[in-house]
């Protein structure tokens, strides 16, 4: 499927402390997230978009750690979500590689500007 679709698709992976979670983010299972990224990338998986369900929603910044060690392991294109909260961490997001960020209550609460979130992911 990846190689006939190619740049189309986008592989979701939800993750607490690095293990997959699985169920509507209910249960993780022992496979580490970021091995299964790798294996994903190693597959020719173009897009993969990795929550940090821990954080997501919370308000209180994401898991950059996680970001910067999936973008020196993994060639494929990541997209980060989960808890993106400050401008700061869009910034540094993007200063390590990481291809783009899903900001959602962030913005629809007014702690992020749309605009400048723009305006910064130049």
């Amino acid at each position: 499927m990846v190689k006939k679709y190619g740049d189309k698709i986008a592989v979701s992976v939800d993750a607490k402390n690095e293990k997959v979670a699985v169920k509507g983010w209910t249960e993780t299972v022992e496979l580490n997230s970021v091995e299964f990224c790798k294996k994903l990338s190693d597959i020719e998986v173009k897009t993969i978009i990795y929550t940090d369900i821990s954080k997501d929603g919370m308000l209180n910044g994401t898991n950059l750690e996680i970001y910067k060690k999936l973008s020196k392991i993994v060639k494929s294109d990541i997209i980060a979500s989960g808890g993106i909260t400050f401008l700061d961490e869009i910034k540094e997001l993007n200063e390590n590689g990481v291809y783009g960020a899903i900001v959602g209550k962030a913005i629809y609460s007014g702690n992020l500007d749309l605009k400048e979130v723009l305006e910064v992911s130049k």
